[in-house]
C-alpha cells in the first residue's frame, strides 16, 4: 500500500498528534489474536514534519539506554521501550484477559524490549524537542519525555535515568494485593525494588497500589523466617497496615468480585498449611487474566481442588520439607530448556541476569531456608521450572520455582493469565524484623521491612515478580516487541 502524508507545519512533535488523528491516512487491520504482536496500525505522524522520522544521508536516529527497577538499582529483562505515535490509553486496572497488542496503546513508532542486562536500541525514531518515550511491562508503565533527540546519530540516555515508576503519580502500578503471613515477609521485596512507602494501604481501600490483607500467624519453628529471626516457641502474627486491612479469607479470596480487582495476588507463607481457602475464587482469577504468586504452604491451593485435577507437579506435603542438615543454604541451578527439551528464553535470560548482578556464587543460586514441596518433570507439561536445586542439595533436584499459565488446558495463544509457585522466601536471607515489641501484637507494614539491598535469592524473585507482570508469553516462545506503526511509503 502506498500513502502520502499531509504535511504538517508545527515544530513541535507533541503537537503533531491532534491534526494526524483527523488528517493522516490510517490503514485498515483487523484484530489479532489474544497474544497477537502481529498487527500493525498506520503511524499518525508526518514523515515530513519537523520532529518527525526523517531519511539519513548516513546511519539512523537511534535512542539508547539501559531500563532499571523502581529503586534505580537492578536493570530489568523484558521491559518494552517505545516512541507513540499518539497519546497512550489509560490502564484499567483489574484482572483481564488482554492481548499482548492491547497493552502498548499510542501506536508506537518504533519500538524495542530490553535484554537480559536492560539495555536496549531503538531505532528510526523521531528527532527534534520533547520526544515522548515509553518504560513497559505488564501494567507497569512510565512516560517520559526527552528534551532532545538529535538526527541521524545514537542518542544514548544517562545511566539510571530510565527507571519504573516508585509510585501511582511517577507512572502506573499494577493493582497488586498482598496476603500477608507469619513465616515470611513477602509484602517486603515491593519496598526493597523501589515502590515508596505511601503505595502500601490496608485492604481495598488503600490509597496506594499495594493492598495488605492480613494472612495467618505462625506458631515458632515454623516456616521459613530464617535470617536471625525470633524461633523457637514464639508465636508470629502475619503483618498488617495501620489502620488494619481485613483478613484475607474475608476480603480477598473470599469472592470473584473481589479478588478480581486485582491484577496480581501475593500470597505470603503463612508457616502452615493455607486455611479457609476458596479454592474455585482463586482458579476463576487465573483464569480471567489475573497473575497469583503462591510462597510455600500455599501449596494447598494447587494439590486439590480445580488446580490439583491438573497434573502440576509432584508434591511433597507431610512436615516443613527442610533441607538435610537443618536449615542450611542450598544451591540451585537456572533452567534454560522447556518441558519439550527445547531452548528457554527466559530462563536463559533468568541465568545472565542473575550473573550480572552479582547473585550468583560458582555459578549458582544460594538459597537460605529452601524447602522442597515440589518436583516437575517431563510429564508435568502445563508446568515450567525455573529454579532446581542442585544434585549436592539433600535432597536433590526440588524444584524451586515453577509457573504455568491459565486457563488450564486453552491453547497457548489464548492463555492470559499466570500462576506461579515456590519454596524461596524472602525473610530468609533478608533483615526484616516482624517480631513485635509490647503492647504491639502485630508487625506493621511496612515499618518491619529493612532498608537493605536485595539478597541473591530475593534479586531471584524481583528478575521473576517483573516476568509475572509481563505478557504471557507461550512456553518456548521468546518474547518479542510490539509491533511498530507502518510507515509511508513515497
Amino acid at each position: 500500500m502506498t500513502m502520502r502524508w499531509v504535511p504538517y507545519l508545527s515544530g513541535t512533535w507533541g503537537d503533531a498528534f491532534p491534526l494526524f488523528w483527523a488528517l493522516a491516512p490510517i490503514a485498515l487491520a483487523g484484530c489479532g489474536d489474544r497474544t497477537g504482536l502481529n498487527v500493525p496500525a498506520a503511524c499518525l505522524v508526518s514523515s515530513t514534519a519537523p520532529g518527525a522520522t526523517r531519511a539519513c544521508a548516513s546511519g539512523t536516529t537511534n535512542i539508547t539506554g539501559t531500563v532499571y527497577d523502581p529503586a534505580a538499582k537492578e536493570p530489568l529483562y523484558n521491559v518494552v521501550v517505545y516512541v507513540p505515535s499518539s497519546t497512550p490509553q489509560p490502564i484499567t486496572l483489574g484482572a483481564s484477559c488482554d492481548s499482548c497488542s492491547a497493552l502498548y496503546t499510542g501506536n508506537p513508532i518504533a519500538t524495542a524490549l530490553t535484554d537480559a542486562d536492560g539495555r536496549f536500541i531503538l531505532r528510526g525514531v523521531p528527532d527534534g524537542a520533547n520526544i515522548p518515550l515509553v518504560l513497559q511491562v505488564g501494567k507497569w508503565r512510565r512516560q517520559l519525555t526527552l528534551p532532545n533527540v538529535v538526527a541521524c546519530q545514537d542518542n544514548p540516555q544517562p545511566d539510571r535515568s530510565l527507571s519504573l515508576p516508585r509510585n501511582h503519580f511517577e507512572g502506573d502500578i499494577p493493582n497488586i494485593a498482598v496476603s500477608t503471613g507469619g513465616a515470611d515477609t513477602l509484602e517486603c521485596l515491593f519496598l526493597r525494588i523501589g515502590l515508596d512507602p505511601s503505595e502500601y494501604g490496608g485492604g481495598p481501600d488503600g490509597a496506594g497500589r499495594i493492598h495488605v490483607f492480613q494472612g495467618a500467624g505462625r506458631a515458632g519453628g515454623g516456616g521459613g523466617m530464617g535470617g536471625g529471626m525470633a524461633g523457637g516457641g514464639d508465636t508470629h502474627a502475619a503483618a498488617n497496615t495501620v489502620p488494619p486491612g481485613p483478613r484475607s479469607y474475608e476480603a480477598l479470596w473470599d469472592s470473584d468480585a473481589d479478588i478480581f480487582r486485582y491484577d496480581m495476588v501475593f500470597l505470603s507463607c503463612e508457616g502452615a498449611v493455607t486455611m479457609n481457602m476458596n479454592q474455585q475464587v482463586l482458579f476463576d482469577y487465573a483464569a480471567a487474566g489475573g497473575r497469583v504468586y503462591a510462597g510455600h504452604y500455599h501449596y494447598a491451593w494447587l494439590v486439590s481442588g480445580p488446580f490439583g485435577q491438573a497434573n502440576l507437579a509432584t508434591w511433597t506435603t507431610v512436615g516443613m520439607e527442610t533441607y538435610l542438615p537443618g536449615s542450611a543454604p542450598i544451591n540451585a541451578t537456572v533452567v534454560t530448556t522447556d518441558p519439550d527439551g527445547q531452548p528457554f528464553a527466559q530462563g536463559g535470560a533468568l541465568a545472565h541476569w542473575l550473573a550480572g548482578s552479582g547473585a550468583l556464587t560458582g555459578g549458582e543460586l544460594p538459597i537460605l531456608d529452601a524447602r522442597h514441596n515440589a518436583y516437575v518433570g517431563p510429564t508435568n507439561t502445563a508446568s515450567q521450572a525455573w529454579i532446581v536445586a542442585d544434585p549436592n542439595a539433600n535432597p536433590p533436584g526440588a524444584t524451586q520455582y515453577f509457573s504455568f499459565n491459565t486457563p488450564l488446558g486453552a491453547a497457548p495463544v489464548d492463555q492470559c493469565g499466570q500462576v506461579v509457585f515456590t519454596d524461596i522466601h524472602v525473610a530468609a536471607a533478608s533483615n526484616d524484623h516482624p517480631s513485635v515489641v509490647p503492647p504491639q501484637t502485630v508487625p506493621t507494614v511496612p515499618t518491619e521491612c529493612a532498608d537493605d539491598d536485595l539478597s541473591p535469592q530475593e534479586k531471584a524473585l524481583e528478575f521473576l515478580v517483573f516476568n509475572l507482570s509481563s505478557c504471557v508469553t507461550p512456553t518456548g516462545e521468546t518474547p518479542a516487541p510490539p509491533p511498530a506503526c507502518m510507515r509511508a511509503e513515497n
